[in-house]
């Protein structure tokens, strides 16, 4: 019983051991933007498909999503055209 059981440790620590070392391959870190319900964006934020407006979340948001989305991105302030009282 006793080499079974050494035999079984050590099956675990080799065990852990391999899944310790992870080949570059497999730990490939990668960033990806998803823009989700953005209809028209600008430098400001955006407005979703439902006209509701948004902030960008991250300060640098807007150009991502300006090279993305190009056509649906307008390099200035979503309130530039409209009226002032």
């Amino acid at each position: 019983m006793t080499s079974f059981i050494r035999v079984a440790v050590l099956s675990a620590v080799t065990s852990l051991c391999a899944l310790a070392v992870v080949p570059p391959a497999l730990a490939q870190v990668g960033i990806s933007l998803n823009f989700g319900d953005v209809a028209v964006g600008y430098q400001d934020g955006y407005y979703d498909s439902h006209h509701h407006w948004h902030h960008w979340a991250h300060p640098n948001d807007y150009q991502a999503y300006s090279r993305a989305h190009p056509e649906h991105y307008h390099a200035y302030t979503h309130d530039r055209d409209e009226p002032h009282h």
